[in-house]
């Protein structure tokens, strides 16, 4: 699949958009979705589960499967100190 740059880019743009609704909505994503994957579509959870390869094998079914970001979300909040 050959993409040209106004499609990377956008696909970029798209991706940081979802990774910073992400962070900024974290606390309340682990309270609904908490040791589960989610897939985020345009800043909203569209789907998740527990197993990566069930989501992933869902989403991929989808008409823009590209558009749709992935991470997992830990229940408790860790404290990294180094």
């Amino acid at each position: 699949m050959i993409v040209n740059q106004e499609e990377a880019l956008a696909s970029i743009r798209r991706e940081r958009q979802n990774l910073e609704w992400i962070n900024k909505s974290l606390s309340s994503l682990r309270e609904k979705f908490g040791d589960r994957y989610i897939a985020v579509h345009d800043r909203q959870v569209i789907d998740s589960d527990e197993q990566f390869e069930r989501l992933l094998a869902r989403i991929r079914k989808l008409e823009h499967p590209e558009s749709v970001t992935i991470e997992y979300v830990t229940a408790l909040e860790y404290l990294w100190m180094l």
